[in-house]
């Protein structure tokens, strides 16, 4: 053997102990690589697991059924002719306002409207639009009996609206009213520049008389929702501390819908109604005079 081979022998590495070589070579290139690799996976993961529970929460809540309660009101508009209550009930129940069109109630008109106080409660608002004039008075003291809720409503440019005020509290004081009854004071006509009734004098006499009160405009819509969602609300509340008989006899009912499912019964439509027997013959002209009517 030449002293060469001696000073440098060469040596063969069995092949298992080189690919074990390679390998904790390659490791010792970057010791972090694999452990930011199973970070990302686990990351990826935990998003991928959050997503998935956030569909299957929402497709259980769509999918799941409540009781909504829904309570029909009855609530009735009075005051003097022209203070503008069926222009309140119209910009409310449509949207809408036609003052060339406007002229004085006959009678009295009827509408329904719903309204979702909160996720499980609805009411179902039987709206009644009674004549000002003093010859219908009678007919309005039958109307007021058994109502919910009671809008009292009169003009803040005319003076004269509001100082007739006392004889419709003595009109619903004569009508056999309930004293859970919601009243509240409307001062319409809060666009007009020129008032004759200031805010403060409304304010304080629906205090003294026990009454809520909010200044609106049906021609620019200012309050008129405000004004049924206060009185539904309120309403609603009254009735549910009822005890559980006397709430029956406020209609009340239940249906199972899905969570966030809309009531789509079809009897928001406004419509003249007038069927009480006292006044079956002004209901037949009314009929006659609107032949589509409901």
């Amino acid at each position: 053997m030449s002293s060469l081979d001696v000073q440098n022998p060469k040596k063969e590495m069995p092949l298992d102990e080189a690919n074990n070589s390679s390998i904790n070579n390659k490791s010792s290139i970057n010791p972090n690589t694999n452990l930011n690799l199973n970070q990302n996976n686990n990351q990826v993961q935990e998003e991928n697991n959050e997503e998935n529970n956030e569909e299957e929460l929402n497709n259980s809540n769509s999918d799941m059924e409540v009781n909504i309660t829904t309570y029909e009101i009855k609530l009735v508009f009075i005051g003097d002719s022209n203070v503008g209550k069926t222009s309140i009930i119209r910009r409310y129940c449509e949207n809408k306002f036609d003052e060339a069109s406007i002229i004085s109630t006959v009678s009295v008109t009827y509408n329904n409207k719903k309204l979702k106080v909160d996720p499980f409660t609805e009411v179902h608002m039987k709206i009644w639009d009674t004549a000002g004039q003093e010859k219908f008075r009678s007919m309005t003291r039958g109307y007021l009996r058994g109502s919910n809720g009671i809008f009292l409503v009169f003009d803040l440019s005319l003076k004269q609206s509001f100082d007739s005020l006392n004889s419709w509290l003595d009109e619903i004081k004569s009508s056999d009213v309930d004293e859970t009854c919601v009243k509240m004071l409307i001062g319409n006509k809060y666009d007009f520049k020129e008032k004759e009734v200031n805010e403060e004098t409304a304010k304080k006499f629906a205090e003294e008389n026990n009454m809520k009160y909010l200044s609106v405009s049906a021609k620019d819509g200012v309050n008129i929702e405000s004004m049924f969602e206060i009185m539904g609300d309120t309403c609603a509340k009254v009735i549910q501390e009822l005890p559980e008989d006397e709430r029956s006899c406020n209609k009340s009912k239940k249906s199972n819908r899905k969570a966030g499912e809309e009531n789509n019964d079809k009897d928001d439509k406004p419509c003249i109604n007038i069927s009480d027997s006292f006044n079956e013959e002004i209901s037949k002209k009314i009929k006659k005079q609107n032949p589509s009517c409901c």
